[in-house]
């Protein structure tokens, strides 16, 4: 059987990074570790994304954070074009994932792909960002560094956490027993994961099931907290990729794969 990667990303995200490990001859299979789910679109959140123009600057925390506000403007009729205030993504992931859903994006850093690099970014150096008003976009219950850095230095902070990530609690693509059962024979060679909770996730649904096997496997994750977390978790065997865009992961792939062969 062909090498295989395991992308253990939400379903729909998995497929297009799927499709992309075709194009480069690598089998996939879907593994999806978190579900994304919208929170409730009440009075309060209506209110917030119609008054978008009143903030100076929109910090989309992620990918998923990009397309729920997306869904959220299209079902209030509002037009990302007629957003005025500066769009600020944190990595690569978010900026790519901004620009094909209309935003302009102002601010996103070159490098680092974190709150510590955004915080970085001039235009956050206190001076400028003081009495400046921020609504983070993001899921419920993120890190609150970003937000805790930007209140010190003097802006005006609101959140806005429209989706929700959770363990999947029905198998999507391929299931546990199938994985646990089969791993061996699936020949997979490289797993991929660009969030802490999907590594998380993935360890303890295969926990007890195949561990040994899935530990020694090579795992390819998108930030050093990624690396931290999957040490702790015993993972023997881990490459960092420079950023969690489908480019940045696949060179990674490429070059384990090439290293197990």
């Amino acid at each position: 059987m062909d090498n295989t990667v395991l992308v253990t990303r939400p379903y729909a995200q998995g497929q297009v990074f799927i499709d992309c490990l075709k194009e480069r001859k690598i089998h996939g299979l879907a593994f999806p570790c978190i579900e994304i789910k919208p929170v409730e679109l009440d009075h309060r959140l209506k209110e917030k994304f119609s008054t978008l123009n009143h903030y100076n600057y929109i910090i989309f925390i992620s990918a998923n954070a990009v397309w729920q506000a997306l869904e959220i403007l299209q079902k209030i009729n509002i037009s990302t074009s007629s957003i005025q205030a500066k769009i600020v993504t944190i990595g690569k992931a978010s900026a790519q994932a901004a620009n094909r859903a209309g935003f302009e994006v102002d601010l996103s850093p070159d490098k680092g792909f974190n709150s510590e690099a955004l915080l970085a970014l001039p235009d956050f150096a206190a001076d400028k960002i003081a009495e400046k008003s921020c609504l983070i976009i993001r899921g419920v219950g993120g890190r609150n560094k970003l937000a805790e850095e930007l209140t010190f230095r003097g802006a005006e902070l609101s959140y806005a956490e429209i989706y929700r990530r959770e363990k999947p609690t029905v198998d999507k693509g391929l299931s546990r027993q199938q994985l646990a059962e089969h791993w061996a024979d699936l020949n997979i060679k490289v797993i991929t994961a660009t969030s802490n909770e999907s590594i998380q996730n993935f360890y303890d649904m295969l926990n007890g099931a195949n561990n040994k096997a899935m530990l020694k496997t090579s795992l390819v994750v998108a930030s050093q907290r990624g690396v931290k977390l999957a040490k702790s978790l015993g993972f023997k065997k881990i490459k960092l990729a420079a950023s969690a865009i489908n480019q940045h992961m696949l060179e990674s792939v490429e070059s384990e794969i090439k290293e197990t062969q």
